[in-house]
């Protein structure tokens, strides 16, 4: 099965299928956590990335993550929640702004129109699937060959076929506790063949030449409780006193040009250079004393902050 077919099946709105499924008033009236979907499987870990720079080699190109990493307690792959066989396809390349990894897939779809859509390069059905459907929890696939390892894991989307999103699949996990606050590593303005890296902690201020710059920011979500993650949420950015920037990774268009995250220009890959980190749109800093507040959030609240103030000559 070639695979634009993939995306055939997951993305017609002309499908009875989801004509049946999109008519569903829990679209308007319930919230995303109260719908059939739960990432909080039965999972030793979990780690959501969406919208993380990373890459699969140390040379490769980077890419923004775009679901949940899941690190099952048994090679096994349980529904995210209540619904439908639609595909398992094997050795397959994901097209667009995913990253071009030859997976295995399995596809359900859901009441609301979602679809949840797991991969691994070892993932295979399960036997003892029924052809009428799935309960939540009840096991869709299995990890072959499991050796206990990080091969093991499996990768989980969460795609909303009404609006052709994907959607973070932090949205849907009510029961996801997370008291670790994101970790800021690197704040650097930076433009062609210059960079001066925040040192917010030096006596006297830094200083840097009249000009525009971008804003390139290093961030990391650590672990809760050895295996939780509830990923980065949003990103906010305060110079002297005025919001420069405020976005959320709560979903992303998947365009021909590459995935593209709301609030950002596609393809959104292009936001992450090849030190890992973010780069926000340039602002001109004029002459003068500047100050630079930066918030990170995860989906759960938890918040890291650095302030920086610098002269610009």
């Amino acid at each position: 099965m070639l695979v634009f077919l993939v995306f055939f099946l997951i993305f017609p709105l002309n499908s009875p299928l989801f004509q049946a499924q999109n008519a569903s008033p829990a679209r308007e009236e319930a919230s995303m956590a109260e719908k059939a979907i739960s990432i909080f499987v039965p999972a030793a870990g979990i780690s959501v990335d969406f919208g993380v720079p990373k890459r699969f080699t140390p040379s490769g190109s980077p890419y923004l993550g775009s679901g949940a990493q899941i690190q099952p307690r048994t090679p096994e792959v349980p529904a995210a929640g209540e619904g439908i066989v639609l595909f398992s396809q094997g050795g397959s390349l994901l097209s667009s702004g995913f990253p071009r990894s030859r997976d295995n897939f399995i596809a359900l779809a859901h009441d609301g129109g979602f679809v949840s859509l797991y991969s691994s390069p070892s993932l295979a059905l399960s036997a003892r699937l029924k052809k009428n459907g799935v309960a939540r929890d009840e096991i869709v696939g299995t990890i072959e060959g499991a050796r206990g390892g990080q091969e093991d894991n499996y990768y989980l989307r969460v795609i909303d076929n009404s609006s052709k999103l994907v959607v973070n699949p932090a949205l849907f996990s009510p029961g996801m506790i997370d008291r670790a606050a994101p970790r800021i590593e690197e704040v650097s303005l930076i433009k062609e063949g210059f960079r001066l890296k925040a040192e917010p902690e030096r006596r006297i201020l830094q200083r840097l030449a009249q000009g525009d710059y971008k804003l390139a920011i290093r961030l990391n979500d650590p672990s809760y409780a050895g295996g939780v993650v509830s990923g980065l949420f949003r990103i906010k950015v305060v110079l002297d006193g005025q919001v420069a920037a405020d976005r959320k990774l709560d979903s992303a268009r998947n365009l021909d040009e590459g995935l593209g995250f709301l609030g950002f220009s596609a393809p959104s890959s292009l936001l992450a250079d090849r030190d890992m980190r973010f780069l926000l749109d340039g602002h001109f800093l004029a002459r003068g004393n500047h100050s630079l507040e930066l918030t990170v959030y995860d989906f759960n609240g938890n918040a890291g902050t650095l302030v920086w103030r610098f002269i610009v000559e």
